[in-house]
């Protein structure tokens, strides 16, 4: 019960902004934002994916290995590398982003891809939140799960209706940002209480800030054409190699 409280509660976080929009905003304009915001939203398609074939496959890991000695510590490497391949995800289209856009073939559109950076890390925030709901579920408190949610929803329903009427569709996407990673920070500190996991913060938002810092410096180049593409490429395999590097022990151990 709890959980599917909570369901129901992820459901208000993930749709009450494309509702709320249509009764907020002037009835012409609603319907331009609300187009505007969904066909970019589809553009953090990548990261949504990726996320619900980890989810498929962490949770029965994570109750499988529970029990071993070093389970905890195992864990936390696993949230490096999660976070690690959401922020690839999350440079390989914002450094292309001018090809992703394609992706939606009405041009008029494209003025919204300023949303798109926000909801993929919002998605990523969502990604660390599921990662770290092991500790609820494993010492049978469900209902800390459905409490969450509940909270994001309130936050949700509060900035929506702050945001909206004064930033349009870019108060949604920012309502959506600091919703999941709300319930992510909740999520950690509460956990830590009850089942400690020695998860590597710094870590974890180094991977956040240095791919963020990355595009702002893609962003910033003054070149164009194939040059651009192979600069923005070298960013990207900087950020890999880097991200190797630091969590080839847990590839490997995963492989094996």
């Amino acid at each position: 019960a709890p959980l599917m409280l909570a369901g129901l509660a992820g459901m208000v976080n993930a749709t009450a902004d494309r509702v709320i929009l249509k009764y907020l905003l002037p009835e012409g304009l609603a319907d331009a934002q609300i187009g505007i915001y969904g066909a970019c939203y589809k553009l953090a398609v990548l990261i949504t994916l990726f996320i619900q074939a980890f989810r498929m496959g962490a949770e029965p890991f994570f109750f499988s290995h529970a029990k071993e000695k070093n389970s905890r510590e195992t864990f936390a490497r696993i949230m490096n590398l999660f976070v690690a391949v959401c922020m690839v995800a999350f440079l390989v289209v914002m450094l292309f982003l001018d090809l992703f856009k394609w992706f939606i073939p009405n041009p008029a559109y494209h003025e919204g891809l300023r949303v798109v950076p926000i909801l993929m890390l919002a998605n990523v925030f969502l990604g660390i939140y599921y990662n770290q709901s092991v500790w609820y579920k494993l010492t049978d408190r469900t209902h800390v799960g459905g409490t969450i949610s509940l909270i994001g929803a309130s936050i949700t329903i509060v900035l929506l209706f702050a945001l909206i009427p004064r930033m349009g569709y870019m108060g949604a996407a920012w309502t959506t940002l600091i919703c999941y990673a709300s319930m992510a920070a909740i999520s950690y500190l509460w956990g830590q209480r009850h089942y400690p996991i020695p998860y590597n913060v710094g870590r974890v938002l180094s991977y956040m800030a240095g791919a963020v810092f990355l595009w702002w410096v893609a962003e910033q180049l003054p070149v164009a054409g194939a040059l651009n593409y192979t600069l923005r490429s070298v960013l990207l395999g900087v950020y890999l190699w880097v991200a190797w590097r630091l969590e080839r022990g847990v590839l490997r151990a995963t492989a094996g």
